[in-house]
């Protein structure tokens, strides 16, 4: 078999059947590697991967592959038989998690100028968010799905009054380029976003009064998330690592620089037994020596964060109302997930867990080392049990919560605790 793969062989004529749309640039793009192929055992492989690229650029019902020889013994012809997607469509869904519920609909435009380029219109309306738009046009490089380059134009109105007093308006353009590597999912990206901070309550502090108004962030990030766990939702092994990093300050009047670290482990302990454990921690830091502002603070606490806690309920808060975020946070958890009597075919866990953090203000006179040692010193923390059933769309928590450490400025959540989402520490 590998002498047959080594026999010398080139693509005499490569044929794609079945194209209406799709540009010759872009074919020529995804089969390149294949034609520059010398071997049997090459061009074998180069095919495949070409057809594997052309079915997730999600433009084909189908990719069929046939191989046939040519007039030149030592060459093949290659022939594949594609049919389009259809160009338009509409998606609509539902979206529920971090204690906030939203309805949605997206207008897509598929394969839009023959490059595998992707237009959407998303709109969206919510509790937490009260409406959403944004507008997207994404195209793939060189005909590589990994590799995708998007321009996008937003605006959103977040409604924050159920812990902070206030509504936030953004709109803004982002330019990002996605790619797949070894070590993960990369994404780097440049955005220039105005917000403003209005609706402010009757009842608002004085903080949140004076947060009002208009400001401008432009700002470079990269994200990097390598997720090795065997399940989104309710994981039984594997690992899962986000890093994210920001410099704002190429224009507008903010300028910081800012970091989260989200990492995420699970072990089968065998019968059904799992143990997870998280840490999470976000530095924000400004340049210009001034306090930050109320948008680019960290909130913590809630049923997907650290249970036993309200939404947003730990860190600083004024006349214990309004929540004020923070530049500095850690929170970590560890949770045991076990079987339950007569429901070991179904989706349904026990649960027992301990989770805990801390969330402060930076003072921009202050040592920085002082402000990280601070961190520890006054940790809220919880524990509870419950039960999680993981649904094909999310997962769902239902715990009995025990605030076991708080300061005077956390909002408890003692008792049961309902959580909806995804993504849960």
């Amino acid at each position: 078999v590998y002498e047959t793969r080594s026999f010398p062989f080139y693509i005499h004529s490569f044929r794609i059947n079945g194209t209406k749309r799709t540009r010759q640039a872009l074919l020529e793009s995804v089969i390149y590697d294949a034609l520059q192929a010398r071997t049997l055992g090459t061009i074998i492989d180069e095919v495949r991967v070409a057809a594997d690229k052309l079915r997730r650029l999600d433009i084909f019902q189908y990719v069929d592959v046939f191989l046939d020889s040519s007039n030149d013994p030592r060459a093949l012809d290659v022939i594949l038989s594609v049919e389009e997607k259809s160009r338009f469509w509409i998606k609509t869904g539902t979206e529920i998690g971090n204690d906030a519920g939203s309805a949605n609909i997206s207008l897509n435009v598929r394969n839009a100028f023959g490059g595998a380029e992707s237009l959407e219109a998303y709109m969206s309306a919510g509790t937490q968010t009260s409406h959403v738009f944004e507008f997207c046009l994404a195209k793939p490089i060189n005909g590589n799905p990994d590799s995708r380059v998007d321009i996008s134009a937003f605006s959103l109105t977040k409604n924050n009054q159920i812990y902070s007093s206030r509504d936030e308006i953004m709109r803004g353009i982002a330019l990002k380029w996605r790619v797949f590597s070894r070590i993960g999912y990369h994404e780097l990206g440049y955005g220039s976003t105005w917000r403003q901070i209005c609706n402010i309550s009757p009842e608002a502090t004085l903080s949140i009064r004076e947060s009002a108004g208009h400001s401008l962030k432009s700002s470079v990030t990269h994200t990097l998330i390598r997720d090795k766990r065997d399940d989104l939702m309710l994981p039984s092994k594997g690992y899962y690592i986000k890093l994210f990093q920001e410099f704002a300050g190429l224009g507008g009047d903010v300028n910081f620089i800012k970091n989260e670290i989200e990492s995420q482990a699970n072990f089968p302990l065998g019968k059904g037994f799992i143990f997870s454990a998280s840490l999470r921690n976000g530095f924000l830091y400004t340049l210009n020596g001034q306090q930050s502002k109320i948008s680019d603070r960290f909130f913590l606490g809630g049923a997907q964060s650290i249970r036993g806690f309200k939404l947003n309920g730990i860190g600083p808060r004024e006349e214990k109302k309004d929540s004020l975020g923070g530049d500095l946070y850690i929170a970590g958890g560890v949770s045991l997930f076990t079987p339950l009597p007569k429901l070991s075919n179904y989706p349904v866990k026990g649960h027992l867990f301990l989770n805990g953090g801390s969330l402060l203000q930076m003072n921009p006179s202050q040592r920085i080392l002082s402000s990280i040692f601070s961190l520890t010193r006054a940790p809220s923390v919880s524990t509870g049990v419950g039960i999680v059933y993981r649904s094909s769309i999310l997962r769902l928590e239902v715990n009995f919560c025990l605030p076991l450490v708080a300061t005077t400025s956390d909002k408890l959540k003692k008792g049961l605790q309902l959580g909806l989402g995804f993504n849960f520490w």
